[in-house]
This record gives structure tokens, sequence and C-alpha cells, in this order.
């Protein structure tokens, strides 16, 4: 930020120079071409007066399209884990779990999921009707009475999604960056990195790890409802994961979440192209797979961390992929405009879930 400040002050005292030397000048000639460039500094000096807003809205709403495909990871997960949930129900309890994000331990985002996706009975609308005892139908995940929720295969498809979505960010990042201007180190730890997140993807392999996940879970205690003794009771098959999770499954959702980061790279792209600049930037298709590549990078180190919202992780990784192609001020305020705008536009998308839960009527019969 110190950098920042000296470069504005500098910027901002050579357009007074110019301008007091264009004001004294006897060539009219000469005096229009100085105000010319004095003009053109001031345009570039980072402020909100200078933000191409356009950009940043773009930028918001390709980040908002980009968050959706992950949701219907989870809706095609928890069909294949017999879990009914229609895609809308899916797709706001993904959207609404990126609340979670920034409280320590990221439990609530697991948790804001799992309730979305299994409504307690005794909340909102459906539990008044089932106090007059007009129940007609229920919600998908909705507990009835003696009817368990089946918690555990819920947790089960959002950690896959989670760990799917992280794997094949990883995959990106290092993919794109192997074809960088970095040094050959930083390449080789890339195509590393890109191998190294696909190999937990596999089948045989994630199978493995999510029922150590739930083994876990199971030791300590989910905390997510007081039901969980009873579903476990009831059903003791539901962390099989043998025929679930297979090579068909992980394709599609695989294709799904790539489309995500291309739609987030993409959006992170278009916001550094709102940020003014007195140097000239690079063009598009040069700056879109690094501004992927930095940005992936830094959500899969920063998801990694256990920090909330991988706080000051996810900048610092990210800048040093961008500090080389843009320089380091407007790397510097490229990451701090991402934060600000993904906790805005996922700030919307969960108040908007949850207002959309709500209108949801009860289906689920367990």
């Amino acid at each position: 930020m110190n950098r920042w400040r000296r470069e504005t002050s500098a910027l901002n005292a050579k357009v007074l120079e110019l301008r007091r030397e264009a004001a004294n000048h006897h060539d009219p000639k000469v005096a229009a071409e100085w105000m010319r460039e004095a003009d053109a500094r001031e345009a570039s000096v980072a402020s909100l007066a200078n933000v191409r807003w356009g950009r940043v809205a773009a930028s918001a709403c390709f980040y908002a399209l980009g968050l959706f495909p992950s949701g219907w990871v989870l809706y095609r997960c928890l069909n294949g884990f017999a879990v009914r949930c229609s895609l809308p129900r899916a797709i706001a309890a993904q959207l609404i779990g990126h609340a979670g994000k920034y409280i320590p331990g990221k439990a609530m985002v697991v948790f804001l999921r799992v309730e979305a996706v299994l409504p307690i009975a005794g909340k909102g609308k459906p539990v008044a009707a089932a106090a007059t005892g007009n129940i007609t139908d229920h919600d998908e995940g909705e507990k009835l009475p003696g009817k368990p929720r089946p918690i555990g295969r819920v947790v089960t498809c959002v950690f896959f999604e989670t760990l799917l979505m992280m794997g094949i960010g990883g995959a990106v990042a290092g993919c794109l960056l192997l074809n960088s201007s970095l040094p050959v180190w930083v390449r080789w730890c890339a195509a590393g990195m890109a191998v190294g997140s696909l190999v937990p993807l596999c089948p045989p392999v994630l199978r493995r790890l999510l029922g150590l996940i739930a083994a876990r879970r199971k030791r300590k205690g989910p905390g997510i409802s007081n039901d969980e003794n009873e579903f476990e009771k009831n059903d003791a098959s539901e962390e099989t994961f043998g025929s679930s999770i297979t090579w068909g499954l992980l394709a599609e959702c695989s294709l799904c979440n790539l489309l995500s980061w291309l739609l987030i790279g993409f959006s992170f792209a278009v916001l550094i192209t709102a940020i003014p600049s007195f140097d000239p930037q690079p063009p598009m298709h040069v700056i879109a797979p690094m501004a992927t590549a930095s940005i992936a990078l830094g959500m899969v180190v920063g998801f990694a961390s256990l920090l909330p919202g991988g706080a000051g992780v996810r900048e610092y990784v990210t800048l040093l992929v961008l500090v080389p192609l843009i320089g380091e001020t407007q790397a510097l305020l490229a990451v701090i405009a991402a934060r600000l705008m993904f906790i805005v536009v996922e700030a919307i998308l969960a108040a908007m879930s949850a207002l959309f839960l709500r209108t949801l009527k009860p289906s689920f019969r367990g």
C-alpha cells in the first residue's frame, strides 16, 4: 500500500508539473500535447472516479455465473448417493454455503449446505403445516417423524464437490502455469501440482479419502444436528461409496468444474482491466490465462490453509503469479478488488438463496 501511495503521489505531482509547463509554454501545439499527456496520467491514477465500473459489473456477473456449475455438481452427486433433492435446491444450498467460508474451520460451510438440503422439521411454513395436520407433500430432505435424515450421504456429497472443485482448480492452475514465462522451477512445480491434484480425484482414491473423512466424522461427531445418532442407527449403510463414485460421475462433474474455473478466471481478468494503469496492459488473450491460473492457485492454497476465506494466503499466492505480468501496484489493487467483489457477489447470492429456500414446499419422504 505504501508503494501505491508513493506512485499515486508521483503521478499527481507529474500531472501538476505538466499542466504548469503547458500553461506557460509559448507554442500552442506543444502546450496541447502536454495537456493531453497530463490528462492521460490523471486518468491512470487508481481512484474510484477512474475505475471502469462497467467492467466491474461484467466481472461480477461472470463470477456469479462461475458459482452455479458447482451447484449442478452437488445435485449430481446427491442423486448418485440416492438423496432426493431438486436442482434448484441443490444450487441454492451450494450458494448459501459460501457465507460459511469466512468462519474459522470451514465447518459452517458443511452445516449450511446440509441444512439447506435437509431442512429440519419444525422450522418455517413446513412446521406450521405439520402442526395443523395439513401435510400433503414434503420438501426434499425435510425430516419427518420416524424418518431419519441421510446426513452422512449429504455431508459426503458436500466434501466430494469441494474436493473436486479444489482438485480441478489445482490442475487448471498447474497446466496454465506450465506454459507461462515464469522461472523453470516454478513451471516444473506447476506440472507436479497438476498431476498431484488429479490423482486424489480418481474414484478408487476418492472413495478411500471420503471413507476416511466419514470415519473421522463418526468418531468426533459431525455437530450438525441432534438426530445424527438416530441416522446412524437406522441407516448404517450410508457411508458406502463403492458404487456411487464412478468414472462417469467424475468426468461429468470435472467438466462442470472446469467451466466454473474458466468463468471465475475470466471474471478476474475483466476485473484487472477495469483498474486504471498508466503503463500499457497486456492484451486480454495474455491476461486471461494468467489471471485464471493465479486466482485458481490462490483459492486452492487458501482453501488448504484452513484460514477463513483463505484470508491473506489467497492474495499472497495470487500476487506471486500476477506481479511479473502487470506489475506490483496493479496486481495488488487487482487482488484487493477481487476479494471485495467476490464477497459482495457471494453475500448477495447467499441472501437470495436463503430467501428462495424459504419458498420451497416439502417433498422428501426419506
